[in-house]
């Protein structure tokens, strides 16, 4: 989805035990309607947004919070993760767990970790979607881990952990936001590099984050897809807890970053400190740049890329985030390093703006991608769930207030070539050498 582009832990399938269900929850209140679409505030805390679309066979329903990835005080990096993962996979006695019951309605159940922010949410069939909004909001709303939960929850991590070492991307990611932010949650990986990491977090400090982050009140709970609106009675009754937390900035470091270190991949890595999310236009701007110069299939560097080194993959999005937001691209390949000034030089070139015929084929083809990006349930969850967490709901792409979209229409060539010599100056770079066999990162 334009400008959000995060990389996505990987779901998790467990078969364990279960929850007791019990206590339905109130009708939402404080609710405004646009069209099919509607925000509101839940009884107790929490906020939801609901899009429905009676031609979807299934429905997505997400839980978002504002969690730092390494914890309230950044002491343990993969916390957030760990945590999340371990209410999905704790039951009560004699029960079954969460992520054993979405699997059984055969839907799929998502856990997706960032620097910031904490995601679950399951894909159902729509004649499924009433029980399972109860299920997972009771297991979320008071969570409750068990050593069985925490034990899967620590497998699972473990895998993710051990596949992060081959994806370049991600490395990538990882490394040019710690050089990048000198402190807060984006300065550690939402996955760190051993499962030792996840191995050595306390059980208690486990349960007193999911206690504190997955409270009722810091919940964002999106439904998209065949939903009906009345299920919303069915969201669990638990207390709200404390307000919700403010959207968590990291503090930037003040340092040029070009480096190299040794890897199980090649690749390299560029990453330029963009606007905040409350700057849509600028915002939208960045996404556009992404798309022009980055999309895989015809981003003008991304071909350019290919036909010079067929094996090599371009991969380029603005990450729209509370502030400031980073243009971060990526090339993977072992031959990675010869590309860097196709890279620049790409986007040096966007300082001077685009002919008016070039810029409007290329602004069609991006409001195409926005809408395209937009069609499934769980695609439409994910931008509501993100845009909220950080700080600007009406501004998802899909949203039906069209704000994004208004805010694509608005560009033109001037102002694009502004954004292109207001940010994108100095890029943090990270290159990556594959290690010598037998070597370790």
């Amino acid at each position: 989805m334009i400008g959000l582009r995060r990389v996505k832990a990987a779901a998790i399938c467990l078969s364990i035990s279960l929850l007791a269900f019990n206590a339905a929850a109130h009708a939402a209140a404080q609710t405004s309607n646009v069209a099919g679409q509607q925000t509101g505030s839940l009884p107790g805390g929490g906020a939801y947004i609901l899009h429905r679309d009676t031609t979807a066979p299934t429905v997505a329903i997400e839980l978002w919070y504002r969690a730092p990835g390494a914890g309230y005080d950044n002491a343990n990096p993969g916390i957030s993760r760990l945590a999340i993962t371990a209410v999905a996979a704790s039951a009560a006695s004699h029960g079954t767990s969460l992520a054993e019951l979405v699997t059984r309605v055969g839907g799929s159940l998502s856990i997706n970790v960032y620097p910031d922010i904490a995601m679950v949410g399951a894909s159902v069939p729509s004649w499924q979607a009433s029980s399972i909004i109860r299920a997972l909001t009771n297991a979320y709303f008071a969570p409750s881990i068990s050593d069985d939960g925490l034990k899967a929850a620590l497998r699972d991590s473990a895998i993710a952990a051990t596949e992060a070492h081959f994806d370049s991307d991600r490395i990538l990611q990882d490394s040019l936001f710690s050089h990048i932010f000198s402190a807060g949650p984006a300065h550690y990986p939402p996955i760190p590099p051993s499962a030792q990491d996840f191995a050595k977090i306390p059980a208690s400090d486990v349960k007193a984050f999911a206690a504190r982050a997955f409270r009722r009140a810091n919940t964002v709970m999106t439904l998209t897809g065949s939903v009906d609106p009345k299920w919303l009675g069915n969201v669990s009754a638990a207390a709200g807890g404390a307000p919700a937390d403010a959207p968590i900035d990291s503090a930037l470091s003040n340092t040029n970053v070009d480096v190299t270190q040794t890897s199980q991949v090649g690749g390299v890595g560029f990453a330029w400190i963009g606007p905040p999310i409350a700057d849509a236009r600028a915002a939208t701007a960045m996404d556009f740049i992404a798309d022009y110069l980055f999309d895989g299939d015809h981003g003008t560097v991304a071909a350019a890329v290919r036909k010079k080194q067929s094996d090599a993959f371009v991969n380029g999005q603005f990450i729209t985030l509370h502030n400031p937001g980073i243009l971060l691209v990526t090339v993977s390949g072992g031959s990675s390093a010869a590309l860097r000034s196709g890279v620049l030089d790409g986007v040096t070139g966007m300082q001077q703006p685009l002919d008016r015929e070039t810029f409007d084929a290329a602004r069609t083809a991006f409001e195409y991608h926005i809408l395209s990006q937009t069609q499934t349930p769980s695609s439409r969850a994910d931008n509501f769930g993100w845009y909220a967490a950080e700080g600007n709901a009406a501004y998802a792409p899909g949203d039906e207030s069209l704000q994004y979209l208004q805010a694509a229409q608005s560009l033109d060539p001037g102002y694009v070539a502004e954004i292109v010599r207001k940010y994108l100056q100095h890029p943090a770079i990270v290159q990556l050498l594959t290690a010598p066999r037998g070597a370790t990162t």
